[in-house]
């Protein structure tokens, strides 16, 4: 499921152009909720089945929700050892003009063949191991409405739209972390879908987009 990727960098803050690859309107979320866990809002599985979804569970892999529902998700510490997580997506929104601005000092004519858009989700964890500074968020991909992973761009150091560490609050205070994803599509084409959460650092990774099945956040 993976594609094949190019990396660029631009300083003066530390950028990447993640290459695999518009002009629709911004897309946005509905009435926002809390569900907790995971939640009854009819998340579907792939080949259309409804997965059973515990609260304070793992969702099963390949499960896809919505804006605003929660998924619970097993999590592989860099330690070896068991995490519960869950986000949600909140936003998938086209970059403004000042955003843009930012992005075209730092990567310059590298983006004139796209359009950019900002994808934000909330993390938060639920139980298990500790959570370190440097665990987690790169393990979610961009991707197009089909669950396919697209073109991202990693820009390091940025405020307005930053990929955050965890902090000891995370870990152990319930506290909820706002992340943000860009994502680069060809002028013309499809707005990005949503996100693909593929796992930790299991041996065996039920979300794996190879020899598993990823959790869908795409609306």
């Amino acid at each position: 499921m993976k594609l094949p990727v190019k990396t660029f960098f631009a300083a003066p803050l530390l950028g990447a152009l993640l290459l695999a690859g518009c002009a629709t309107p911004a897309i946005s979320p509905g009435t926002a909720t809390d569900p907790g866990t995971a939640t009854s809002a009819s998340p579907t599985a792939d080949a259309g089945n409804t997965p059973v979804l515990v609260d304070g569970e793992a969702a099963p892999p390949g499960t896809k929700v919505g804006f605003d529902t929660y998924l619970t998700y097993s999590y592989v510490t860099t330690d070896k050892e068991d995490a519960l997580l869950k986000a949600k997506l909140d936003s998938i929104e086209p970059a403004t003009a000042d955003e843009l601005a930012v992005l075209t000092t730092n990567f310059g004519d590298k983006l004139d063949p796209y359009d950019i858009y900002l994808l934000r989700m909330t993390e938060k964890k639920v139980s298990g191991a500790t959570v370190k500074y440097n665990d987690d968020w790169s393990f979610f991909d961009v991707v197009d409405a089909q669950g396919e992973r697209i073109q991202s761009i990693s820009l390091i150091g940025w405020d307005g739209c930053d990929t955050q560490s965890f902090s000891e609050d995370y870990d152990t205070g319930g506290a909820e972390i706002a992340q943000c994803y860009i994502g680069a599509v060809k002028k013309g084409s499809a707005a990005p879908g949503g996100m693909a959460y593929t796992g930790g650092y299991e041996d065996d990774n039920p979300y794996d987009a190879f020899s598993g099945k990823p959790l869908l956040f795409i609306p």
